[in-house]
């Protein structure tokens, strides 16, 4: 009667489980974030908002390059890509942006004046602004983007012109692009804007940029941008995770038909399959509100390793006519889940989303195999077992058992020699540009558009704190002031929207040259002075989602060419910091790096104790030695190849600590014979399929773990005869008890 309790209730459980599962898919669907800035680290500092509001504002933007002969050959290559945009893809400074600016600076025009003009006005060279605006009204070509009534001295068209909205390095404004011209060639630069549904939303942004992409190849065009990172990036993981998928399908249902020659048992284990990773990706919907592509990739193909569950069940069975999962077999599967999910669950503590995702696949999808394990296949196997397996495998196995053995403290001793050999020559990498490795066409057209507008060796910043935004603006207008002494170009919202105190003495300034030439070039000043402030700009002018990133109430971003970034400490103060997103990034790197190795030690001394509460201390001495030694070699393998240890590369280590563990546990609570190396290797083997394809990758951050695991497991299972039988005896003893 309690065994029919037992069995009903975990059937019953695992009803439960799919109902919530299908309501949570159908009402909450599935978000999959490709967004890679999602993954930084979030900080409350004014350093860290600043860099994340430029790093929203970028993941809009894209930048068109053309290279060519003549100017006419540019702007015509241009003008034809943009006159068949992908409808909801705009030019950031087309002529109607141009024109939304100009109403917009229109009741502010004579407060609204160039560093040049600023200064002649402070110097009261009033005749010779007299003569420049005679000779901008009557000559021969008149620039002017106002009427001549509106802005005689053409103070307001030379504020936009000099300003960094339209005047970017070397690029000047000609019709609706930027044009400039270098070692006897033209380019044409034209920036776009993406529509908000972009962000986060794969399918929308491969609408987009796929077209867009092809147009620019076929008229060679260069294309740049965060969105083209962000495209190429999740493409590229994308494909990863479906070659990964049919090849280690193909592989694993190849093996599996050859093992057991069962098409129904083939049929199980997808189902089996297919329901862990389902239930895990609704828990990651429920839990984490979405699920990153990163965590898809890894998570997707963790749950295949509940493949290994069943191959253990369906060889425990090929002498067994009793479909129930026996004590002995049900203690090593449940230990072997506790030590994977303990060593996933640790995932959590880190603080970072994308590992507590990877722990929520991870654990919820091996519980849920688990649980269909112990609640299904004793009556799906009900009278079709015993179980087939082939006899030339089980007779392999029983001849590479009797020459292969290893002594039980050998992994132990092996572990201290690879660590001594990983501790001569490792070295770490935690710069967050080596996790993706960008395609040579992009890095080239990268590096020519910023040796264009001046940031040919990366970007400085600069943070201005005040209380207040009139503060803030004053402040950065202090400090234009000394980098335009020191011949230091840069960009900032002060540039473009002065401070209330600057815009009422321009003011001031201009009526007063007003008042002298009322009569020859009379000026149709207003009664009252309107301010201009940031928020308003902006609301005029959605485009430039890039000068509103540089902005905060209480923090302003001024930006330098990188060429000047080792200057940049001389401008520091009580109100002026110098700020590096990637050293900050480096550094939270660094200590995710460093938490998840204490972690990881943590996990494999965990696992050697839940492993002593069950066998004793030398049977856990004995289990715990070769995935010890499999983590180890992961970091010597990484030194003697010379690799740098990365981040991915300590995340790997937790899927070799775990699937070590499970090699040695049912070597170690299974009677020793060829049908238990079987099971094992079979294991080994799907794993191998599964991840070992990762290395062939070309994303770097699949292609680490890949190699990781790769080399961990292979020694971990090479090494795990070592605990051949250690707890049979124990577990006997056991499983008596228990009756």
């Amino acid at each position: 009667m309690l065994e029919k309790l037992q069995r009903y209730g975990t059937l019953g459980a695992l009803l439960l489980l799919f109902a919530a599962t299908a309501v949570i898919l159908l009402l909450k669907g599935v978000h999959v974030q490709t967004d890679f800035f999602a993954l930084l680290p979030q900080t409350d500092s004014p350093g860290g908002a600043a860099f994340e509001r430029m790093a929203r504002a970028s993941g809009r933007q894209i930048h068109l390059l053309a290279e060519g002969d003549s100017e006419q050959e540019v702007t015509q290559r241009l003008s034809s890509l943009c006159a068949d945009l992908p409808t909801g893809v705009q030019p950031a400074l087309g002529k109607s942006t141009l024109n939304e600016l100009k109403e917009a600076f229109r009741p502010y025009r004579f407060q609204l004046l160039s560093a040049r003009h600023r200064r002649m006005l402070e110097q009261e060279r009033f005749e010779e602004l007299y003569e420049e605006g005679m000779a901008n009204l009557y000559g021969f070509v008149s620039l002017n983007f106002y009427a001549a009534d509106e802005d005689p001295y053409a103070f307001a068209t030379t504020f936009l012109l000099e300003s960094p909205i339209l005047k970017r390095g070397a690029f000047v404004p000609k019709g609706d692009m930027l044009l400039a011209q270098q070692d006897g060639k033209y380019y044409g630069y034209v920036p776009l804007l993406l529509p908000e549904s972009v962000r986060g939303s794969p399918a929308e942004l491969s609408r987009y940029l796929q077209p867009l992409m092809e147009q620019c190849h076929a008229l060679e065009v260069r294309i740049s941008g965060t969105p083209v990172h962000t495209f190429l990036a999740a493409s590229s993981a994308s494909s990863a995770m479906s070659w990964l998928g049919i090849c280690s399908t193909v592989m694993v249902v190849f093996v599996f038909l050859w093992v057991f020659s069962s098409l129904r048992g083939l049929l199980i284990m997808m189902l089996t399959v297919l329901c862990s990773a389902l239930v895990s990706l609704a828990a990651v919907v429920a839990i984490h509100g979405e699920v990153h592509i990163l965590a898809l990739v890894f998570g997707c193909s963790l749950v295949g390793i509940s493949t290994d569950y069943m191959v253990h069940y369906l060889v425990a069975h090929s002498c067994n006519a009793d479909s129930r999962v026996g004590r002995g077999l049900a203690i090593s599967l449940l230990l072997g889940l506790a030590t994977s999910c303990l060593g996933y669950a640790m995932f959590y503590t880190s603080g970072i989303d994308l590992l507590g995702q990877i722990a929520t696949i991870s654990v919820v999808g091996l519980c849920t195999a688990m649980l269909v394990i112990f609640a299904v296949y004793p009556h799906a196997y009900a009278g079709h077992v015993p179980v087939s397996v082939s006899l030339t495998l089980l007779r392999f196995t029983e001849k590479a058992q009797q020459r292969w053995r290893v002594h039980g403290l050998a992994p132990w001793l092996l572990a201290l020699v690879l660590g001594g050999l990983a501790l001569c020559r490792l070295t770490v990498c935690d710069d967050l540009r080596s996790f993706y490795d960008p395609p040579a066409d992009l890095l080239a057209a990268e590096r020519k558009m910023a040796e264009l507008n001046g940031m040919g060796k990366g970007v400085g910043v600069l943070l201005v704190h005040g209380d207040n935004e009139e503060q803030v603006l004053q402040r950065q207008e202090q400090l234009a002031e000394r980098l335009a002494e020191d011949g230091i170009p840069f960009t900032c919202v002060a540039s473009v929207v002065p401070s209330a105190a600057r815009q009422q003495q321009n003011f001031a300034m201009v009526q007063a040259l007003s008042d002298r030439f009322a009569d020859e070039l009379p000026l149709n000043l207003p009664k009252l002075l309107q301010l201009l402030t940031p928020d308003k700009l902006f609301a005029a002018c959605p485009s430039f989602a890039y000068l509103a990133s540089l902005w905060d109430a209480r923090c302003g971003t001024v930006l330098v060419p990188g060429k000047y970034r080792e200057r940049l400490t001389e401008y520091a103060g009580k109100y002026v910091q110098s700020a590096d997103r990637f050293a900050e990034l480096e550094a939270h790197i660094c200590r995710w790096r460093v938490l998840l190795m204490w972690q990881l030690g943590g996990v494999l001394l965990l696992g050697m104790m839940v492993q002593s509460c069950f066998y004793g201390f030398r049977a856990a001495l004995l289990i715990s030695g070769p995935p010890v030694a499999g983590v180890v070699s992961v970091f010597t393998g990484l030194a003697w190849l010379g690799a740098p240890l990365s981040l991915f590369h300590v995340l790997a280590c937790f899927l070799v600590a775990g699937l070590g563990y499970d090699y040695s546990i049912f070597r170690a609570g299974l009677p020793r014979n060829a049908r238990t190396g079987v099971a094992v290797g079979l294991s080994f083997f799907t794993t191998l399929c599964m991840f070992g394809v990762l290395a062939f990758t070309s994303f770097s951050v699949t292609h680490d773990m890949g190699m990781a695991i790769c080399m961990g497991l292979s020694v971990a299972y090479g090494l795990s005869t070592a605990a051949t039988g250690a707890a049979v005896r124990p577990c006997k003893v056991s499983c008596e008890s228990m009756r």
